[in-house]
């Protein structure tokens, strides 16, 4: 009985199941590496991606990271578990179900041989609404949730900074009716496309609003123009002036259209956090138009930083790839603002608390502790980024 049943799921893998996908099959072939597409057309959805072996568990026989096509075959089910499993659809707002799947070798590139450390996945979903908004989801690179040796080497097999590009088309009468791009990464685990403009601006809403508030230095850079004096109108002031500069060029670099390397970059952000605190602790008194002009100099050098953190993160081509660029690059300077207001309001509390404690100078002596700190971490990023 045993013998028939192995006999049967083999049929239907290799046979039948391929039969069925053979058009996607066809296109498998094409699919670059990290690169895929999901056609909608009469119901179905049909698709064709490229995955790292990496994102795989427990399938690879040895420890290289690569497979062979006799390990495929034997590891099938898995694998085709686990990509129904990792990957979601949604069509207008409704879970699309995979009915059926199969996972193959990658094409080897000329002068590769096998085995490969590239998997294609072929699969068909059928959903019942009609596409309006389509959300693609992948957790495959979501670490399992054990503990122990085994999971900590695994995590570490794992890849950091695997990028997924999709194209989704909507197909009707067999004509392509719309398609746009998106790209998922451990970063960024689900894109929605055919969006609504509001939802690409509050995406990055959220995107500039963690970069601001997980940027260190930027942090300081703020702790360190703010402390150096307590006014509403002076941050106000201030606060806008720098983020017209840092939208400016976060802006033109994202486009494409400015590029700088992260070698003077980095070591300028640092030295305009030492600039700042300097003049605070030297008690340089400048006009509020003359501080103005100088933070936007030093916003349009912190811009060009949060763009080269986008990049890093690969989050960069969310811009590129997004059908409103202008609304996406607003919507991340929003949240910048939107952080910068959190900062400030913080800082306000913090001194209208010292206020209340009853020592002598005490709000001047925490404006003094801000400016000590903050040149210390600055000459220590300048240093470490400059040698």
């Amino acid at each position: 009985m045993k013998y028939f049943f192995n006999r049967a799921l083999s049929l239907w893998i290799w046979v039948i199941l391929p039969t069925l996908l053979l058009p996607q099959l066809a296109l498998a072939h094409l699919v670059e590496s990290g690169q895929g597409s999901v056609s909608l057309s009469a119901g179905k959805a049909y698709l064709v991606v490229s995955l790292p072996m990496a994102v795989f568990l427990n399938v690879a026989d040895n420890a290289d990271g690569r497979i062979r096509m006799d390990q495929i075959r034997e590891h099938q089910s898995e694998l085709t578990k686990q990509v129904m499993q990792g990957i979601h659809l949604s069509v207008g707002g409704q879970a699309a179900a995979w009915t059926d799947m199969a996972v193959t070798l990658a094409e080897a590139k000329e002068g590769q041989s096998d085995p490969s450390d590239q998997l294609i996945a072929v699969g068909v979903a059928t959903f019942e609404r009609e596409p309006g908004e389509v959300t693609l989801a992948m957790d495959l690179w979501r670490k399992p949730r054990t503990n122990g040796l085994e999971s900590a080497i695994t995590n570490m097999a794992r890849p950091a900074t695997e990028v997924l590009k999709i194209s989704i088309s909507i197909l009707k009468d067999e004509k392509e009716i719309a398609k746009e791009l998106g790209f998922l990464s451990p970063e960024q685990t689900a894109f929605v496309f055919f969006a609504p403009r509001y939802l690409h601006v509050a995406n990055f809403f959220h995107h500039g609003f963690a970069h601001i508030m997980g940027g260190a230095d930027h942090l300081v850079f703020l702790l360190a123009l703010l402390a150096s004096g307590i006014s509403v109108r002076r941050w106000a002031a201030l606060l806008t002036a720098f983020t017209l500069a840092h939208g400016l060029t976060f802006g033109l670099a994202s486009l494409g259209w400015m590029t700088v390397s992260t070698t003077l970059v980095e070591p300028a952000i640092a030295a305009s956090i030492v600039l700042v605190a300097a003049c605070h602790l030297l008690k340089l008194r400048i006009h509020l138009g003359g501080e103005m002009a100088l933070v936007f100099g030093l916003g349009l050098v912190h811009g060009l930083g949060f763009a080269s953190a986008m990049q890093n993160e690969s989050l960069g081509q969310l811009i590129l790839l997004s059908p409103y660029p202008m609304w996406s690059i607003l919507g991340f300077n929003l949240g910048i603002e939107a952080g910068q207001c959190v900062v400030a309001a913080f800082l306000y509390l913090a001194f209208r608390i010292s206020r209340l404690i009853p020592l002598r100078n005490n709000e001047a002596m925490l404006q003094k502790l801000s400016g000590v700190f903050s040149i210390l971490i600055g000459t220590f990023w300048l240093f470490e980024r400059v040698l």
